[in-house]
């Protein structure tokens, strides 16, 4: 069960052209920018962060797949279980 449901398609690349979003390892920060791209980097982490904590869901199952707020990168399962709930960037 989709908890946001946000556009789908493509995000936008760090020079502007449209890429295919792809399901693998990303930097926080990185995700979180595809997410909020008109937001800075600090912002953007902040607003994917506060969306992760309300859809108990989505943190109930990254929790569960052992996420770690320590680590700097998104696993790619725990990528896959963001995407799951919250849709693609």
């Amino acid at each position: 069960m989709n908890c946001m449901h946000l556009k789908t398609g493509t995000a936008k690349a760090a020079c502007g052209e449209d890429v295919p979003f792809q399901m693998r390892m990303y930097r926080k920060t990185e995700l979180a920018c595809l997410y909020f791209p008109y937001t800075d980097k600090k912002g953007a982490l902040m607003n994917l962060w506060r969306w992760i904590k309300r859809c108990t869901q989505l943190d109930q199952a990254l929790q569960e797949a052992g996420y770690d707020k320590y680590r700097k990168y998104f696993l790619k399962r725990e990528v896959e279980l963001i995407v799951k709930f919250l849709g693609e960037p």
